[in-house]
């Protein structure tokens, strides 16, 4: 049904030759809290890594939801819009140009993938993104190395995405205790007690729901979900990190910072200092 509607709409189209300068890559690192472009395509590819919060893609008219640590890969042609229903999402956006993708990553890409998909980034692998970004300047050039592999790795989370295909549906009812769980009011006081709840299960048969489908308990999911709202109180708001911790669910700073340094590599402050300053 939604096919004629985005036929009869005027698609925009970002080209190459407007945005690369030339170079093999175009990339951006910014806190979106809106779409600017809309509705478009690309005469490139295009891959996008959510490094905080979260947003609704539109691919090809198929609306996913993307979180902390999930990207997409949109190829040649392929329409897609942005919606930041959540407020400020940090991403990292990179595209590829048309010959260089296909002489140095087309061969491995599969034979059939779909874009309009949510693949997921390995945790240590997000975390050593996020450590170069900390460190490298982008300005002097020196971050191409980086993006070849980091697209490297993309692509090779496309070819082997089957490994997480055999995996079995998530239940709508775990589901939506999770989508529920990023509600400030429940993630805070009480939060386990909260997920429970909002599950209908008991804790035990809740606890064994995540470790068959997320392989962390209620609490680690928990804790993601804390410090993915206070990375974004880190980098829009000047609140400190004692603030911070409680306005996150922690009933101390020192448990905060703990868990913080745990799940990023980084303490709060160097967070906000050098992750924050890159725009």
């Amino acid at each position: 049904m939604m096919q004629p509607s985005v036929l009869s709409m005027e698609i925009k189209t970002a080209r190459e030759n407007q945005l690369f300068d030339g170079q093999n890559f175009h990339m951006f690192i910014y806190n979106k809290v809106e779409s600017i472009s809309g509705l478009h395509e690309h005469d490139y590819y295009e891959f996008t890594i959510v490094l905080t919060g979260r947003y609704f893609q539109n691919v090809n008219g198929k609306r996913v939801l993307l979180e902390r640590g999930d990207f997409v890969f949109i190829p040649l042609g392929s329409n897609h819009q942005s919606f930041y229903e959540f407020g400020a999402t940090r991403i990292l956006n990179v595209g590829i140009s048309k010959a260089f993708f296909e002489q140095h990553y087309s061969s491995l890409l599969p034979a059939r993938f779909v874009a309009s998909q949510v693949y997921q980034i390995k945790t240590e692998f997000l975390a050593y993104i996020e450590s170069v970004i900390a460190s490298l300047n982008f300005r002097n050039g020196e971050f191409n190395e980086f993006l070849e592999m980091v697209t490297f790795y993309i692509v090779n989370r496309l070819r082997h995405h089957r490994e997480s295909e055999v995996t079995p549906d998530i239940p709508g009812w775990l589901k939506a205790a999770i989508e529920k769980m990023h509600d400030k009011a429940r993630f805070g006081d009480k939060a386990l007690s909260n997920m429970v709840e909002l599950s209908g299960k008991s804790q035990e048969y809740l606890t064994r729901a995540t470790h068959r489908h997320y392989g962390k308990t209620p609490m680690q999911i928990i804790n993601e979900i804390r410090i993915d709202f206070a990375k974004k109180q880190l980098e829009i708001t000047n609140y400190s990190v004692t603030d911070i911790a409680f306005e996150s669910g922690y009933s101390s700073p020192s448990m905060f910072i703990k868990n913080f340094k745990k799940l990023t590599s980084f303490t709060p402050n160097h967070y906000r200092k050098k992750l924050c300053s890159i725009n």
